[in-house]
């Protein structure tokens, strides 16, 4: 099987000089096996192009991840919110929460990061050169290249990149390893796997072997070298995933991926290769 992960390392570096222009649209939808929607941000850097996952249920529906906040994520999906949203928040990461105040009624995490969201970090710009370096080198570690922006271009006419500010929101339910989110029609099993952040969590759906995986598996290069986190947790958790039988994964990044793959991930990583 080939290691498409290596592609994450060859993100071309967005200058800081680089005039940037509008992207219209700027967010991306397609349907993905197992009755979810995945939408994502075509014009946010490759190592910040996190999905969000949209699973409409009989009684509510499943907002899986917010994104990076640039543009209205909620003004987007308007057209398909015909019922009380749920946003679970896979991890604290700016990637993943950057609208999550959009969607304030029902906003869950795990208690270990929800300070991020509810306390955003001042730290946090579309910047890569203003990034902590111990952030950066974490990430360096992991072979990403981080300079110039984060986007590539602009949601609308006039944006102003340097005013861009993740909205601070209470977090209204925080969940634990083996929670239930009930959509009336299909119930989805909390896992917290920490290793890529203290927080991390994953959804697993028995009833569709249908796992919606945040960063703490994707077909991307496995981040555990962060400030945040845990290599010897990680093992615990990919240990945990060794144990499911998904048919179909849904990452926190890049495309979604059948069984095959998921056991070569899990088994790389436990074994050193990852």
């Amino acid at each position: 099987m080939t290691d498409t992960r290596a592609a994450d390392r060859a993100v071309a570096p967005m200058s800081g000089d680089i005039m940037l222009r509008p992207a219209d649209p700027w967010f991306a939808i397609e349907p993905q096996p197992g009755g979810v929607l995945r939408i994502w941000e075509p014009h946010v850097s490759r190592l910040l192009r996190a999905n969000i996952f949209l699973v409409r249920g009989r009684d509510r529906d499943l907002l899986v991840d917010a994104g990076m906040g640039v543009a209205s994520l909620r003004a987007f999906l308007a057209p398909l919110l015909e019922r009380p949203v749920i946003c679970l928040l896979t991890h604290g990461h700016v990637d993943h929460v950057g609208s999550a105040a959009e969607f304030a009624d029902d906003l869950r995490m795990h208690a270990a990061e929800r300070h991020l969201i509810e306390s955003p970090p001042g730290t946090w710009t579309l910047s890569y050169d203003e990034y902590p370096l111990e952030t950066r080198a974490g990430l360096a570690a992991a072979g990403f290249d981080t300079r110039g922006h984060v986007i590539a271009g602009l949601p609308h006419p006039g944006y102003d990149p340097s005013a861009w500010a993740v909205a601070p929101a209470k977090v209204t339910d925080t969940v634990e390893d083996g929670d239930v989110i009930d959509l009336g029609d299909r119930q989805f099993i909390v896992m917290h796997l920490p290793g890529h952040s203290p927080g991390s969590l994953a959804l697993w759906e028995a009833a569709t072997g249908t796992l919606i995986g945040g960063d703490v598996i994707y077909d991307g290069l496995i981040i555990d070298t962060l400030p945040e986190s845990d290599p010897a947790a990680y093992r615990t958790s990919m240990k945990r995933l060794a144990a499911l039988t998904p048919s179909v994964v849904h990452g926190g990044h890049r495309e979604s991926f059948g069984p095959q793959k998921y056991r070569w991930i899990v088994e790389s990583y436990l074994s050193g290769a990852g």
